[in-house]
């Protein structure tokens, strides 16, 4: 089952889900920014993409037929002043981000719910490597 994705749009900003895979995760670094405006959590499946890294910086996915990377499904309240704080953090306004935000299909359990994620940009650097079993904190 492969996700489906595409861009930000204007009706999107209800959408009140955003699957992390990297330093947003609850065991992340980074978790500190997002947690005050989760409600829940979950772990979840984004299909259709792989993990990609550098080993020591932070990963991107990216897309791929038949790839699968772990994470969870955050539930947030307050979604617009999230993505405020969340959009800078991933620099998606950067002239060449390495991250760009799309809602993509994202799995619990059979369940599908789409769900925004931040996948790689146009600055993803050319030599980072697969994450053999797509999770960054494997």
């Amino acid at each position: 089952m492969e996700a489906r994705a595409r861009p930000l749009g204007s009706g999107d900003m209800m959408l009140d889900r955003i699957f992390v895979y990297g330093t947003l995760r609850p065991s992340g670094h980074a978790f500190h920014l997002v947690q005050p405006f989760v409600v829940r959590h979950c772990p979840a499946v984004l299909t259709g993409y792989i993990l990609v890294g550098e080993g020591h910086r932070y990963p991107w996915c990216v897309k791929s037929p038949h790839g699968e990377v772990a994470g969870e499904l955050l539930w947030l309240r307050d979604p617009e002043r999230a993505f405020g704080v969340l959009d800078q953090y991933e620099g998606i306004h950067d002239p060449e981000p390495e991250y760009v935000r799309v809602v993509a299909d994202v799995l619990i359990g059979n369940e599908i719910i789409p769900a925004w994620v931040y996948v790689g940009g146009p600055a993803v650097p050319g030599d980072a490597v697969v994450v053999e079993g797509g999770d960054w904190y494997a």
